[in-house]
């Protein structure tokens, strides 16, 4: 995955083959789990609009047929 994919693009999911919009990118760190490092993360939610949900930055790819 690039990090150059703005968001609001069209993407989809590699890990689970969805497609969404990509809302925000970030590192999430488990509070409880202090000694783990920080996951990069990507969220996404369904082009018509829907439940969000996490996928690892590295599995988005651009949708280019969707995308503006």
């Amino acid at each position: 995955m690039s990090t150059k994919i703005p968001v609001g693009s069209v993407v989809r999911d590699l890990a689970t083959d969805r497609v969404g919009v990509l809302m925000a990118m970030g590192d999430y760190l488990d509070t409880y789990h202090r000694d783990r490092p920080a996951v990069h993360l990507a969220f996404l939610r369904p082009v018509g609009g829907g439940r969000e949900w996490t996928t690892r930055l590295e599995q988005v790819a651009l949708e280019p047929r969707l995308s503006p």
